[in-house]
């Protein structure tokens, strides 16, 4: 028979079922005061739960980190550590309207937000502008600046001028700098993305001879000069040649520069061109490829191959989706 009774019970039901000799046992014992006994027993718990809690309440109260953002002025720093803003400071109380209040007082400051989140404070200050006059609108349109397929239009400020399929030339008005306000054409500043199928042709020629080069002998030939005076190139070795001079001075006693002249002997012969008209396009196609405006994406590259008089001709027509603007 399992039965529970109050805890103030306890020692005369454990009396009565010793006298009567019953077998017994407390399975379970429960309720707050018995909860905070067994509680004070354990000095480290209570101790841990003691800490636990004070951290909880005091940790927000302390400053871990202050952040800084806009223009870089002159006291605005000190201003904050002198009112007790400091890194890893204890500060259970912060008037941030005051403090902007001294930091707009500053020579230079137009703007100043201090705002307190958790164990962080934010400081935000902006300098003061000195234009003299009205600011003038900026009133020029966003431009082509190459023949396309207008494929995208993205506006972020003005009114575009142009929709998907239009075929634009170089300088052509992408995006007007103005907004419509009832009849009215209110300028602006014009600003966005525009892109557009682009058609690029490139013609490389291939000579049926071509003349290979490479350097033969080599020769040095040394001069000695006194004064800072450069003496005359000496008279090459070889027909067909390229110089390189060097100038060593020494400034020890009688000082001097040693020059020396190195003489590479360059032979040239005619070799036939040996390229397959599949080579000399794929040659002729990477040279294309080569030459597109960075983040065109390329959409077709085709090539063909024409002989003439001494040579091949090689024409690729690339087409690509880029930004036109």
């Amino acid at each position: 028979m399992r039965f529970s009774v109050p805890a103030a019970d306890r020692s005369k039901v454990v009396a009565i079922c010793t006298s009567l000799c019953y077998n017994y046992k407390i399975i379970k014992e429960k309720g707050p005061l018995l909860f905070a006994a067994q509680a004070a027993g354990r000095a480290g718990i209570v101790l841990g739960t003691v800490a636990a809690a004070v951290l909880a309440a005091v940790y927000p109260m302390f400053v871990i980190r202050v952040e800084y953002t806009g223009d870089l002025i002159d006291g605005v720093a000190e201003t904050v550590e002198r009112s007790g803003v400091c890194e890893w400071t204890f500060l259970p109380g912060l008037d941030c309207e005051a403090l902007e209040r001294e930091l707009l007082a500053l020579d230079g400051v137009a703007f100043a937000a201090v705002t307190r989140r958790g164990t962080r404070v934010y400081v935000d200050v902006r300098a003061e502008r000195h234009e003299d006059g009205i600011l003038g609108i900026p009133a020029g349109n966003v431009t082509a600046k190459v023949s396309a397929s207008v494929t995208r239009v993205i506006v972020r400020q003005g009114t575009a001028e142009v929709s998907y399929g239009d075929i634009v030339r170089e300088g052509d008005v992408l995006i007007g700098a103005y907004v419509i306000s009832g009849e009215e054409k209110v300028p602006c500043a014009a600003d966005g993305e525009v892109y557009g199928l682009v058609s690029r042709t490139y013609t490389r020629f291939f000579p049926d001879t071509v003349l290979e080069k490479r350097f033969g002998r080599v020769e040095r030939v040394s001069r000695i000069s006194f004064g800072g005076r450069v003496p005359e190139t000496p008279e090459s070795p070889f027909e067909n040649c390229i110089v390189e001079t060097e100038a060593v001075r020494n400034g020890f006693l009688l000082g001097y520069t040693l020059y020396t002249f190195t003489f590479r002997e360059v032979l040239v012969r005619e070799s036939e061109n040996t390229l397959s008209a599949e080579e000399m396009e794929k040659e002729a196609s990477l040279d294309a490829v080569g030459g597109l405006p960075p983040g065109a994406e390329i959409l077709s590259v085709t090539a063909r191959t024409r002989k003439t008089d001494g040579g091949t001709v090689v024409t690729v027509a690339v087409q690509t989706e880029e930004r036109i603007d």
